[in-house]
Formats: structure tokens, C-alpha cells, sequence
């Protein structure tokens, strides 16, 4: 019979070839068993993906026709998982390194076990990291020496199949690159599988021979490596090519019946007609000035300096205003603080460092900085004083003015402790009378979560009248 063209031309990227792997690498081996099984199942090439990560293997998905991803270090899976959701009827493939997918990507190669669903994951294991040289990975064995353990690795190696047996794929199989032909029935079963697949083929690789001095690990597997219909619990840890080797199928089954979650359906409130309040715009008189708010977070400082900027712009929409927010990565209990500049020209640099008013509903920044409550010498300090040390205001000079109100209490004892923060707004509202009173009411207006617009408002008047 004439042959017009090679049996797998199909599903290669002929203008990709010569491949970069190294002379009398194995990996291509694993690329026409992948072909072969593809052809056996009679699947249409467009509904066909594979997935890579970095990595030597990982460059198959470059000379596969087929469409497919060449992805972040050990992000394959997850990427994979996507086009699966995207389009469940694809047949995602993910092909990988032991380093890509077990190193890396571990979490991920996890996860895929837990969430069930139907990828077929290809992980070449050549015990190492080869394409930069050969580092020790996650599989290189006990005293094999690489680029980053010259003297042995000390490290016990990782089992895959021990691995994904426990992570609860579906489909575990052993094979090598040696072993095509046993190879093909392992893809051919795991493609026919409804689950998760995992196989993990054992492929050498020149660098890692050379640097451990053996004169060749195909040999070595082809006489090591036993192919087995039953596998025991014994079976598992035979991996190690200086012992015996069990290839095989060690699960096939499907993704058990799982009964559907019962989730409580949230139900929404209805927020309630937001009240109205009018002001009227007017020319500030505000040349340069700096507000600071700080405390800890939970204590609505992000919220209250937003307040105080969208009133800031509801009285003046001429003004210029900027608003830097800090806290650290606590979301309670956090230092934290927010930076107002408003000025009648051009803000060049946003952060305030010297306040003009200073509204303090914590002593957290003030400790953190050693005690040092900063302020203008002729500026206001406005104080929490049912949350914060007065003692921090003993070093103030005399010039400066100082309002001392029970926010959080009169928040706790009246409403809610979140709304202390308007409290706050009300009282420095009525004592420096920088920006008009139904000015900051819209803003809260505006800022406060649905439903709770009148208990903010009431917090308001509350520190106004006080």
C-alpha cells in the first residue's frame, strides 16, 4: 500500500517541526501515543484542547494540532478547567511535567481531584526540572544528584499515584515511555472515563542519567517495569526504577452520586425610599487645607474620610480635593488611616503631612509612631474619647484647639457602634464649620449602606446637638 503522508501528519504542526527536544528524547514518544489514542477514539480534532504549563513536556501542546494553550508555570490545570467550563463537550487534556504539575501547580492537581470534574491530566515524570539545567523536583529520589543537590538529594520524593489516589481522581494509572504500546490503553481509558484522569508516565531523561552516572534508564525500565492487570496496596510505592516497577491501572471508576446542596436562598431586603436632603453649592473660602482621620479598622475611617470629601465637593465643586486611604492587611483591629487635601489650586502631592484637623477615634498610628500625636500647631484635634488614651495629648502645644466627645459610646448606647464615625462627622461639623451641615448629610446619604441611611443621619444630629 502507498503511504501519501505520514499517519499522524494530521495532528501535527508540520510547520513546527524539527521539535527543540534533545536528540534521543523520549518525550515525543508520549506525543504519538496521545495521537494514537485520539485517532482510536474517532475524536473530531475541534473538539479536542490541551493544556501545557512550562516545562520541557509542556512543549507538546505546541506541536499538537490541535487547539491549545501554552501557559504560566503551573497553571495548566486551572487553565484547563476553564476551557472545560466554557465548553464541557471539549476532551481537555493537560500535559505537563512532574515539576509543572506536582511541584508548582500542586494545589491545583489537588484540587482537581475535589471538584470532579472531567480533565485528563498527562504528567511526564523525569524526576527533576530539565529544561533549566536539571534542578532537583518534587519526584527526583532519594540521593540522585542534580544541578541544586550535587552531593544527593536529601529529600524523600513525592508518590504521584499515592497522591492522586488520595486527591480522589477517578482514573490513576502508571505507565513509560518505554511501554507505548501500554500507554495508548492507559489514554484510551482514561478519555473514556467521566472524571478526573490522572496518569502518570515515567519518562528518562539524559541530563539526569548523565549527572548519576547511568547508561540508560529506557533500558532500565524496560527491565524493571512489570505491567500488571491486578494492583495491590504493594503496588503503589513500586516506582523506584532501581527496584521494580508496577505499571497499570490502579482506579477506574466513576465520580460518585453526590446529593445537590441545599443552599438557603438569600433574601434580599428591600431598601427603603432614601431620604432627601437639598443643599446649595457655594464658594468655599478654603485656600489649603489638611484633614486627617485615623483610628483602626472597623471604625469606618475609609467611610468617614469619604464623607468628608464628597461633602467637601457637594458645598464647593470647584475645589480641589484628593483622598488617600492606608490600612494594614487586617481588615479589624488594623491601623488605619485617611488623607484629605482640599485646596483652590492644583493638588501636587496627595498625602497629608501636617493636618490641620486631626480626628482621632484611636491611639493605634499615634503609638505606632512612638506616641507623637502630629498636628498643626495651630490646627484642632477632634478625639474619641471613649476609645482613645487622652494621656497621648499631653505634649500638644497649647495653641492647639482640642474637642473631646464620647462617639463610641453615644453610638453604642444609642444606635450601633458602626455609625460612631457620623457621630464624629456631626460634632466636627458644628465646631469648625468648614463644610455647610446638609452638605455632609447628602454625602452620608450617598455613602451609607441601603437601609441604614436614618440611623446615620440620627448619629449625625446627635454629634451636631452635642
Amino acid at each position: 500500500m502507498d503511504i501519501s503522508q505520514h499517519p499522524y501528519a494530521e495532528l501535527l504542526r508540520k510547520e513546527m517541526m524539527p521539535n527543540i527536544w534533545c536528540s534521543g528524547c523520549r518525550i515525543g514518544r508520549i506525543k504519538n501515543a496521545f495521537i494514537e489514542a485520539v485517532q482510536h477514539q474517532g475524536y473530531n480534532p475541534d473538539k479536542c484542547a490541551v493544556v501545557s504549563g512550562i516545562g520541557c513536556s509542556s512543549r507538546i501542546a505546541g506541536y499538537l494540532n490541535l487547539d491549545g494553550i501554552h501557559s504560566t508555570h503551573g497553571r495548566a490545570i486551572p487553565t484547563a478547567l476553564g476551557v472545560k467550563l466554557a465548553d464541557p463537550e471539549l476532551m481537555v487534556t493537560v500535559m505537563g511535567g512532574d515539576g509543572d504539575i506536582l511541584g508548582i501547580g500542586g494545589n491545583h492537581f489537588l484540587a482537581l481531584g475535589r471538584h470532579g470534574k472531567d480533565l485528563n491530566i498527562i504528567c511526564m515524570n523525569n524526576y527533576g526540572y530539565s529544561m533549566t539545567g536539571f534542578q532537583h523536583g518534587p519526584t527526583t529520589p532519594f540521593g540522585a544528584k542534580t544541578v541544586t543537590t550535587s552531593g544527593g538529594n536529601p529529600y524523600a520524593p513525592l508518590n504521584p499515584i499515592a497522591v492522586a489516589l488520595a486527591a480522589g481522581y477517578t482514573f490513576v494509572a502508571r505507565s513509560t515511555s518505554s511501554h507505548p504500546y501500554h500507554l495508548v490503553d492507559c489514554l484510551v481509558s482514561a478519555m473514556n472515563n467521566k472524571g478526573p484522569s490522572f496518569i502518570e508516565v515515567l519518562v528518562p531523561c539524559m541530563l539526569f542519567e548523565r549527572r548519576n552516572k547511568i547508561k540508560s534508564l529506557d533500558a532500565l525500565f524496560l527491565e524493571k517495569a512489570t505491567i500488571k492487570e491486578t494492583l495491590s496496596q504493594a503496588d503503589i510505592h513500586q516506582n523506584a526504577f532501581s527496584e521494580e516497577i508496577s505499571l497499570g491501572v490502579f482506579r477506574d471508576s466513576q465520580i460518585p452520586d453526590r446529593p445537590a446542596p441545599a443552599f438557603a436562598k438569600a433574601v434580599k431586603k428591600k431598601a427603603g425610599k432614601k431620604p432627601r436632603v437639598t443643599f446649595k453649592s457655594k464658594d468655599s473660602g478654603i485656600d489649603y487645607m489638611q484633614i486627617r482621620m485615623e483610628g483602626t479598622g472597623g471604625q469606618g475611617i475609609v467611610q468617614g474620610g469619604k464623607t468628608m470629601i464628597n461633602a467637601a465637593m457637594n458645598m464647593d465643586p470647584k475645589l480641589n480635593s484628593t483622598l488617600i486611604k492606608r490600612y494594614g492587611p487586617e481588615m479589624k483591629g488594623g491601623s488605619c488611616l485617611t488623607d484629605i487635601v482640599l485646596s483652590s489650586q492644583p493638588v501636587d502631592y496627595p498625602f497629608v503631612e501636617i493636618p490641620d484637623l486631626l480626628i482621632m477615634m484611636s491611639g493605634l498610628i499615634t503609638k505606632e509612631r512612638g506616641g507623637k500625636v502630629i498636628v498643626n500647631e495651630n490646627g484642632t484635634v477632634v478625639i474619641d474619647e471613649s476609645t482613645v488614651d487622652l494621656s497621648l495629648l499631653d505634649d500638644l502645644a497649647d495653641t492647639v484647639k482640642i474637642f473631646k466627645v464620647p462617639a463610641t459610646q453615644i453610638a453604642r448606647e444609642n444606635f450601633r457602634v458602626v455609625v460612631a464615625n457620623n457621630v464624629m462627622m456631626g460634632f466636627v461639623c458644628k465646631t469648625t464649620s468648614i463644610i455647610d451641615k446638609n452638605c455632609i448629610k447628602a454625602a452620608i446619604v450617598k455613602s451609607a449602606p441601603p437601609g441604614t441611611e436614618e440611623m446615620n443621619l440620627a448619629a449625625f444630629e446627635k454629634g451636631y446637638e452635642l
